[in-house]
């Protein structure tokens, strides 16, 4: 029992006010500066009184020494040390008020990448701490407090170790020092401990913090069964133990009776699904918790950086990069535009059968895979969630066909069997936030596409009432679109740009409200996919509205909503545009193409009205053979756009 138990007792210049915690050797209290120089609370660590021996005290000693070469955001600063009237040793801490990782990643449901992200914070002090030739050798949950503002915060290098020292790595185990649970098996061997001993000791912690449970079946064993279980057995999957402990808590509720009430799950698994680990995670915290320290991740920033790969969608270095698996990846990096892909397909051919539309959704998967040799798109055996998703898609669009079924459980019952391409888009697209309620990324691409169809919908015999109903609808589904890509995706992202782009002439009322909004959503573009092919329609889009004929009050408005501000006048900046987005479209098209051709029109316009007549013939002679390389149909808008070129030629006194 240490002499300073009792709240009110001073050690140096400070107050004990409670104690924190009691640990193998020692006491830690949560104490008050006594002295009036200033207000601060800190937290003292006491050596116990049976432990004060002079092996002990040298230990103490270290910790002071290793601790004070730490600096880092995410390591707690030792403030003082110092030495009781009678003779105990004591450490003086910044006092770090918060929660153990594990139980602030439960009271604040984090989502997976919310744990996996403040997990890689807390492997920045520990890297930090291996710069430095440092090892922890007991990192646990209780050692990493996270604050009420999220900073993880790494405590007690007690038993640390400096790399290059002589040092008895037994010595912890001999005190009782080490936490088993999280403990490496080289060190419950007694054998050489490395910056490989931490990386094992973050692989338990990560198991823990999206399982909810230990790598090994150590519940209700004894220390020895414990210690032999963490030598000799293999960890279970990550995966594997979220799904036992889900059906655990799922058959058996707090009160002992069989239960299917989901607020007996752990918490974590209200937030996301087990099979999500199933496949990269698995195999990352694995590899960290490899029995032979050589065949662990080298470093923790290897072991973070695989961690970041995971987060971002890309290959993990934790498992092999088989063609068929990066071919994965980048499905699932890019899933949302296969859907687009999907559904745009699907206005093309409404009415042929739900096989004949996975053929194609396999085409069109082969074809932004394109970059990876045309390899083809295959989900992986293991990504049920995924696979589970594509199942409801598929449903979905097959009710399509159902339309044409006048029988009493067709979808086309209530239209006698007549129903229009219209009636099924508008009866369809009021299901959707039904259908994929679970699926906010697919439900905002189904209400983008689903806006844009009924959008640009003219159906025969419409009258001015069903066109307005059908303008209201679309600007609806756009609207829901931007909605849940903002709850999905967050503020800024290339698929809120896009949806900014077509909804900019809903979200404002002025010509400088809308002028403000497309300006953001062409800056958000640029940073987030400056080759995304919406950006060059955003830039047309913009520069028709700087050079609208006889409207100055709106040429203005987006003139002085450009972003950044530029003294270019009109034309400039529409010129500007305009040779930004032409780079863009070449990039997606043949140059055979309308969108090439047209603003390359555009572009000859802005020419013109600058006079820049050496430039002009380049581009304006383009523009023209659109009225020849083009379908009969499209010919008609091409020529309209040279007869705007010319009329300008002609103001300007030059023939065209």
């Amino acid at each position: 029992e240490t002499p300073c138990t009792v709240a009110g007792q001073e050690i140096g210049a400070y107050r004990i006010v409670s104690e924190l915690g009691v640990g193998g050797m020692g006491s830690v209290y949560l104490a008050k500066r006594s002295d009036g120089k200033f207000d601060q609370q800190v937290a003292i660590k006491l050596l116990k009184r049976e432990f004060n021996a002079g092996k002990i005290r040298e230990s103490f000693r270290r910790e002071i020494e290793i601790q004070s070469k730490l600096v880092h955001p995410n390591v707690a600063t030792i403030l003082d040390t110092g030495t009781t009237g009678d003779g105990i040793p004591y450490i003086v801490m910044e006092y770090v008020a918060g929660l153990a990782i594990d139980q602030y990643c439960r009271e604040n449901h984090l989502g997976l990448n919310e744990r996996l992200k403040l997990f890689n914070k807390a492997c920045d002090a520990v890297a930090f701490a291996h710069q430095n030739l440092i090892v922890h050798r007991d990192l646990k949950p209780s050692n990493i407090i996270v604050t009420p503002n999220g900073n993880p915060k790494l405590l007690d290098f007690g038993i640390s170790k400096l790399l290059g020292t002589v040092d008895d790595a037994a010595a912890p185990t001999l005190f009782g020092a080490m936490t088993p649970e999280y403990a490496s098996p080289e060190q419950i061997k007694g054998e050489p401990v490395t910056t490989a001993t931490d990386i094992y000791s973050l692989g338990v912690i990560l198991f823990k913090l999206i399982t909810g449970t230990n790598p090994y079946k150590i519940k209700n064993k004894t220390s020895g069964d414990v210690l032999r279980e963490i030598t000799d057995s293999e960890p279970t999957l990550p995966s594997q133990a979220a799904v036992e402990l889900r059906l655990e808590k799922v058959k058996k509720g707090e009160s002992g009776q069989e239960t299917l009430d989901s607020s007996v799950l752990p918490s974590h698994l209200l937030t996301f699904s087990p099979s999500q680990l199933t496949g990269d995670l698995d195999n990352i915290i694995l590899k960290a918790l490899t029995k032979e320290p050589e065949h662990r991740y080298r470093t923790v920033e290897q072991f973070s950086e695989d961690i970041w790969r995971f987060v971002d969608g890309l290959p993990v270095n934790a498992r092999a990069h088989s063609l068929a698996y990066k071919a994965s990846k980048f499905f699932r990096r890019n899933r949302v535009s296969v859907i687009a892909a999907m559904f745009v397909f699907l206005s093309l051919v409404v009415g042929l059968t739900a096989a004949l539309w996975q053929t194609n959704i396999a085409r069109a998967q082969a074809n932004i895979a394109a970059d990876a040799r045309n390899a083809a798109i295959l989900e992986s055996d293991k990504a049920k969630s995924e696979q589970a998703k594509s199942e409801k898609i598929s449903k979905f669009m097959a009710k399509m066909i159902s339309y044409a079924n006048a029988a009493w459980y067709g979808e086309g019952a209530k239209f006698g069997g007549d129903a229009r391409v219209i009636d099924a888009l508008l009866d369809m697209s009021d299901k959707i936030d039904i259908e994929f309620a679970d699926d906010p990324d697919v439900a905002a691409e189904l209400h983008h596409k689903f806006g844009e169809a009924i959008g640009w919908a003219h159906p025969r015999g419409m009258n001015r009432e069903f066109a307005e109903l059908l303008k209201t609808k679309s600007k609806f589904h756009l609207l829901r679109a931007l909605e849940l890509r903002v709850l999905f995706y967050g503020e800024w992202h290339e698929l809120v740009a896009k949806d900014m782009f077509y909804n900019f002439p809903a979200l404002g009322e002025t010509d400088a409200e809308q002028a403000a909004v497309l300006a953001k959503a062409i800056e958000m573009m640029r940073s987030t996919n400056p080759n995304n092919l919406n950006l060059p329609y955003m830039f047309v889009a913009y520069s028709s509205r700087l050079m609208l004929p006889d409207t100055p009050q709106t040429h203005e408005a987006y003139r002085n909503a450009v972003t950044p501000p530029t003294d270019e006048n009109k034309y400039q900046i529409a010129e500007r545009y305009l040779r930004e987005g032409l780079v863009v479209l070449r990039l997606h098209y043949k140059d055979d193409n309308q969108a090439i051709f047209s603003a390359e029109c555009g572009l000859s316009y802005t020419l013109v009205m600058q006079e820049k007549w050496e430039a002009l013939d380049e581009h304006f002679s383009i523009c023209k053979q659109g009225e020849f390389n083009l379908p009969e149909t499209s010919r008609p808008v091409i020529r309209a756009e040279i007869g705007l070129v010319e009329k300008a030629l002609n103001e300007k006194g030059r023939r065209p």
